[in-house]
């Protein structure tokens, strides 16, 4: 009797063998799962650190233009609940752009964004424009001498 009670302990140990090989293999498999999320997780934040993401922000871009290389007088006045910016310029060479990012972690977190600028006394026009998160949301262009371009979008609720 011996004899057979040790080979039914033989098969009960064979049978715990695939059991804990599968088992041991899930770990590995997901010890390895785990580091490579850890280091999809790193390789985010090092990617957020290095661009600016529209995500994150609303963009705003502006751009003055005009038919000579210069114009005069800039303003640009970002109203933000959270970090406003400002730009002032006596004179600027045209086409200028710039792009801004206004966090939106509070609830309506731009108010308006202003552009202002004045033609050279060369120039036959004067154009700006303003952008959000790459859709144009106004224009202005003004002729002749003396020619001052004004764009200006307000948040409002409701149509419009």
């Amino acid at each position: 009797m011996k004899v057979v009670s040790k080979q039914n302990g033989m098969k009960r140990k064979k049978r715990w063998v695939p059991f804990l090989f599968s088992a041991l293999l899930m770990l590995l498999t997901s010890c390895g799962m785990i580091a490579n999320t850890v280091n999809d997780e790193l390789n985010h934040e090092e990617s957020k650190q290095n661009t600016v993401h529209d995500s994150d922000g609303i963009v705003v871009e502006v751009l003055v233009e005009s038919d000579v290389n210069s114009a005069s007088g800039l303003e640009v006045e970002i109203n933000a609940r959270k970090n406003p910016e400002s730009v002032y310029w006596d004179t600027i060479e045209v086409p200028y752009k710039e792009k801004f990012v206004i966090p939106k972690d509070t609830f309506i977190p731009l108010l308006s964004t202003q552009v202002k600028a004045k033609a050279d006394d060369s120039a036959s026009w004067i154009s700006c424009s303003i952008w959000y998160d790459g859709e144009l949301v106004t224009s202005h262009k003004s002729r002749g001498s003396g020619a001052k371009a004004v764009c200006e979008k307000k948040f409002q609720l409701g149509p419009g």
